[in-house]
């Protein structure tokens, strides 16, 4: 009996955890692209992005969450970007610096960000090193929005 017991055990835990998930990390960078900063509105101290054509790297990491098909209006994602000049091969900003490159974190949700006290410069460090032509070894580690702490490292690689 206890060892009947203890195989249901065993058989349970091994298919419980064989369920892929559906969340889809993206680490990337475009050239010859420009990082544009859509500021606050409605009261929301979000701020969002959009890359256009330009002179500079911009340097983007996506988070998209699993979505639930059975549970209206509970998409998530998050995104962070970035822009340095195209000439560096290594770099190292920190938050003073932030701003420059226009480093900007977003979530996109069926959400309000209404907390007037949030709407604050980001603090931390980004940082990257030239690997190749198509690939950056990135380490962002920044609070946004005076508390939205984001610790990333990863290889970005040269969207197409």
């Amino acid at each position: 009996m206890k060892s009947t017991f203890a195989l249901l055990l065993l058989s349970s835990l091994v298919f419980s955890c064989s369920k892929t998930s559906d969340e889809i990390y993206t680490y990337t960078f475009q050239e010859n692209a420009q990082l544009i900063i859509e500021e606050n509105y409605d009261g929301s101290y979000m701020k969002y992005s959009s890359v256009v054509d330009g002179n500079n790297l911009v340097f983007t990491y996506e988070f998209q969450a699993e979505d639930e098909k059975d549970i209206a209006d509970d998409e998530y994602s998050e995104v962070i970007r970035f822009e340095i000049q195209p000439d560096l091969n290594e770099f190292e900003y920190s938050t003073t610096d932030l701003e420059a490159i226009k480093a900007v974190y977003s979530e996109n949700c069926f959400c309000f960000f209404g907390d007037d006290n949030k709407n604050t410069s980001p603090k931390g460090t980004i940082k990257g090193k030239k690997i190749s032509d198509t690939e950056w070894d990135i380490t962002i580690d920044v609070v946004f929005y005076s508390d939205d702490a984001k610790n990333i490292s990863n290889i970005f690689r040269l969207q197409e």
